[in-house]
């Protein structure tokens, strides 16, 4: 029995940000023993609708999760980065999955079996409180996304995002900061909610405007304080 709780909240980034992630050691009261299954890039993980049956832990790679319309509209939700738990709402609630799960990059998963998370969810004080500090920064994620579609235009929308993206795996060099993985136009259009032409004329005016500059499939925020201006937000680096 665990008699010490850390209840230290996790520092778990910055928890507006859709690009969900930690660092996967500190799950290994559930990942300990159990195999790293490698799902190819475009495989689905779990399709809404499914019943449930396990949650899993990204150990490497990117999962986009996204919810579809009865006509197969698609809204992008969050994207699950390596240390994040993907699944465990359902198991937790004992109902289908809301949302489908589909590997954006070869990616590495921890299987977890519906009643041993449930089991060791109430055996250890410990993994419960991590796990409920896991879905309390999901829930202000879902908080401030919903927000932010009610009330910003999309170019806010579009600049928040590329903060996030510079937070998450931004790399600081002289010129700016170089934003460490590859995007496109569509992947920004579906996690802001706007359209794909939206989107790429924006990224385009950024460019224009000397905020952004494209480097291949990368791009580089050449000035973090003028996107900064556009959100009204704050970002340390």
């Amino acid at each position: 029995m665990e008699m010490d709780i850390n209840i230290d909240s996790y520092d778990w980034g910055n928890i507006n940000s859709p690009w969900i992630g930690a660092e996967p050691h500190i799950w290994d009261s559930l990942t300990q023993g159990r195999p790293v299954l490698q799902y190819p890039a475009k495989s689905v993980i779990f399709s809404q609708g499914d019943a449930y049956k396990d949650a899993f832990i990204i150990m490497s790679g990117r999962v986009r999760h996204s919810v579809f319309s009865k006509v197969g509209l698609e809204k992008q939700v969050y994207i699950a980065c390596p240390g994040a738990m993907i699944g465990e709402i359902s198991c937790i609630l004992s109902k289908p999955h809301s949302m489908t799960a589909t590997a954006i990059v070869p990616t590495g998963l921890v299987r977890i079996p519906s009643k041993e998370l449930q089991r060791l969810f109430h055996s250890s004080p410990m993994l419960a409180d991590l796990m409920l500090q896991y879905e309390a920064r999901k829930a202000q994620m879902m908080a401030v996304q919903q927000a932010s579609l009610s009330f910003d235009t999309a170019e806010t929308r579009i600049a928040k995002h590329l903060l996030c993206l510079c937070d998450t795996y931004g790399v600081v060099r002289p010129d700016g900061i170089r934003i460490g993985i590859r995007f496109t136009c569509s992947d920004i259009a579906g996690i802001v909610g706007t359209s794909r032409v939206t989107a790429n004329n924006t990224l385009l005016d950024f460019q224009k405007l000397g905020i952004l500059k494209k480097e291949g499939g990368s791009y580089c925020v050449t000035d973090i304080q003028r996107l900064i201006d556009m959100t009204e937000e704050t970002i340390e680096f």
